[in-house]
């Protein structure tokens, strides 16, 4: 599974979630900064999730916008 944070031009600002979870419901907080650990400024961001199924093989993928208010 991965989780990644976007901005709106495409840059990849932070990587989230990058490994293997069991099945089930998970909760990922971001605490709005980048990958350097920089604060990131208010606006629009865009997440996408990427899940792989490992009996079937099928990726689930996901992309949403999300409005950062500090």
């Amino acid at each position: 599974m991965t989780l990644t944070i976007y901005d709106v031009s495409g840059r990849l600002i932070r990587r989230l979630v990058n490994g293997t979870y069991p099945a089930g419901v998970h909760q990922v907080v971001w605490d709005a900064r980048d990958e350097s650990g920089a604060p990131v400024a208010s606006g629009v961001y865009l997440y996408r999730l990427n899940v792989r199924g490992l009996v079937s093989g099928k990726t689930f993928r996901q992309t949403r916008k999300m409005l950062l208010l500090k």
